[in-house]
């Protein structure tokens, strides 16, 4: 009898304290400053207050946004409720903004959203939310701008997700209009959605490069000119993912639609991918931090150019042992008289001092192109110089450079070892005279 009561006694304080457990580790979760880039945007989310009881919190937080010309910071509130296994939390914009910390037509798309998200915050720290967005319609015009023609942003209300963990972040958004207007230019999606996957770097921080998985399309897009489009797309879906380890970097990019319009010209059935193997990790890196330190100098176009091209010599210096290479490849179009068909394989090869002394011989390329006359004369009528795009395919036809078979136009290019070769014909001396003509009497 004396075990079973010592037993109860046990629960009965456990239970009490419980509670209390729950409600410290939650905030000590809660308070811990988290830093994350999204590309050049820097994000920084800290905590300005908490305040604890046994079954329920509240705290206020700011979410510091900046880069690519904002810097704005967004208060927080957040009601917390303490459960077995973690806390619930519903999180609202604070109704108080200081205006000196968002721009006029960003406090108004805050205001219009209203956005809210009701989350789960484990005991382990790790974060899973359920967004959502109220329709906005907000206009301005840019500090500074040189005309007077506001932008206008039009979004349907929203919902979406956040899952944030020290192994991976997730971040989601589907809303059925999106509109951005610029005086007479605009861009229209209709059904978008945006899901985004991040992993941690090798260094196992979410840094300026870290890994990750994007996702994002629409069901149309137009892009337009005071009422006329000049861009569409059915069906749009684009997406990227980044590996990396310590010393390698593997990218892709692929974009697909069902049909693409452009003027007078439909195409159905486009497949582009472009890929970028084996980099050199470092030297990306390198390479994004002298860009960035970059920015901040005062130099003339001139010399600015001319620092970025030393420094991407010197970024193919070092990544070139590690035989670095560019893929990619475009299709469209079933139909064979008006298919466009390319595939293109770039790398470099040797070592830094050959890319220097012989940078013809470190390159590596294959590029075949196939085009369906019927898909050329439906560009050629689009040209503003069609005669001399007619010109052209002729004087590339009787050199060889352009082979006619079966209604279709091709190509292929290959160069290894500092020779070039056009149709299986040696063309070096062409690659030559380029070259000498790029290099304004350099050489």
């Amino acid at each position: 009898m004396r075990k079973i009561l010592i037993l109860c006694l046990l629960l009965a304080l456990a239970a009490l304290a419980w509670p209390v457990y729950v409600g410290v580790q939650v905030e000590k979760a809660l308070r811990e400053a988290r830093t994350g880039h999204l590309g050049d945007v820097r994000f920084h989310h800290s905590v300005e207050g908490y305040e604890r009881e046994r079954y329920r919190a509240r705290a206020t937080t700011v979410l510091h946004i900046v880069g690519n010309g904002m810097d704005l910071q967004v208060h927080l509130e957040h009601r917390i409720r303490h459960r077995l296994l973690g806390a619930a939390v519903d999180t609202r914009v604070a109704p108080r903004q200081d205006a000196a910390d968002l721009p006029p037509h960003w406090h108004a798309a805050l205001t219009q959203a209203q956005p809210r998200a009701d989350s789960w915050l484990g005991l382990g720290g790790g974060v899973s939310s359920r967004l959502a967005t109220r329709p906005v319609q907000v206009a301005w015009i840019e500090e500074g701008a040189e005309n007077e023609q506001p932008f206008l942003l039009e979004v349907a209300a929203g919902q979406g997700g956040l899952a944030l963990s020290s192994e991976r972040v997730v971040l989601s958004f589907d809303t059925d209009t999106l509109r951005l207007n610029l005086g007479g230019a605009g861009l229209h999606l209709d059904e978008f959605h945006y899901g985004l996957l991040l992993h941690p770097a090798p260094e196992e921080s979410y840094g300026r490069l870290p890994d990750y998985d994007l996702g994002l399309g629409a069901a149309r897009l137009s892009l337009q000119q005071y009422g006329q489009e000049l861009l569409g797309a059915d069906s749009l879906q684009m997406s990227a993912w980044q590996n990396s380890t310590v010393t390698e970097l593997d990218s892709l990019l692929r974009v697909r639609a069902k049909e693409v319009r452009s003027a007078d010209v439909e195409l159905e059935g486009l497949d582009l991918h472009l890929n970028a193997l084996r980099w050199h990790r470092p030297t990306v890196m390198d390479f994004i931090e002298a860009r960035q330190d970059m920015a901040s100098m005062q130099l003339d176009p001139q010399a600015r150019a001319g620092l970025i091209l030393g420094m991407v010599l010197d970024a193919l210096q070092q990544m070139s042992p590690h035989d670095p290479r560019v893929q990619g490849g475009i299709s469209v179009n079933s139909d064979p008289t008006k298919r466009l068909r390319a595939h293109l394989d770039l790398g470099l090869q040797g070592d830094a001092g050959r890319i220097t002394t012989r940078p013809l011989e470190a390159l590596d390329l294959d590029l075949d192109v196939e085009i369906g006359m019927a898909l050329f004369e439906e560009l050629e009528t689009l040209a503003s110089d069609p005669e001399a795009l007619r010109t052209w395919l002729e004087l590339g036809i009787s050199d060889g450079w352009i082979e006619v078979g079966d209604g279709q136009l091709n190509s292929r290019l290959r160069l290894e070892e500092g020779r070039l070769l056009i149709n299986d014909r040696d063309q070096t001396i062409l690659l030559l005279g380029l070259v000498f003509a790029l290099g304004q009497g350099m050489f």
